[in-house]
């Protein structure tokens, strides 16, 4: 496969991937555009703070890992196998850091907030995933 023939499929793959999410239920795109908000405000803390920069890198790889995921096995649940890959070490990582946060002024009290709700929501979201990828290998679909 060369590097055009690789984008073209990319691209195939990505446009498939959003007729896929249009067609999901309204709940699930309202959590994918909390998760969006959530992960994104990362870039708030992303010159001062560590743990933002690894989830900003992690959601960037990961997004990128589930497009290459589906590229492979199609379009459904199962590509969501990247995202607890790359979440599942991510959420360890950020419970162990978030007990040894600092609180000494308004800034890192906010990031303390803003890590404990990202946490809590990438746990929530690797749940979803999880059954996500166990019900398309017990139901043999992408």
């Amino acid at each position: 496969m060369t590097v055009a023939e690789f984008f073209a499929r990319y691209r195939a793959t990505n446009a498939a991937l959003q007729a896929y999410v249009d067609g999901l239920p309204f709940w699930v795109n309202v959590w994918r555009g909390w998760m969006f908000v959530i992960f994104t405000a990362a870039v708030v803390f992303v010159i001062w703070k560590r743990e933002a920069r690894w989830l900003l890198l992690t959601m960037l790889l990961s997004l990128f890992a589930y497009n290459l995921v589906a590229m492979g096995s199609g379009i459904g649940r199962f590509p969501s196998i990247a995202l607890v890959l790359c979440w599942s070490p991510l959420a360890f990582y950020l419970e162990r850091r978030r007990s040894r946060l600092r609180t000494d002024g308004w800034f890192d009290t906010v990031y303390s907030w803003w890590l404990t709700t990202a946490l809590a929501t990438l746990c929530v979201s690797i749940v979803f995933d999880t059954y996500n990828v166990a019900y398309a290998l017990v139901a043999h679909v992408p």
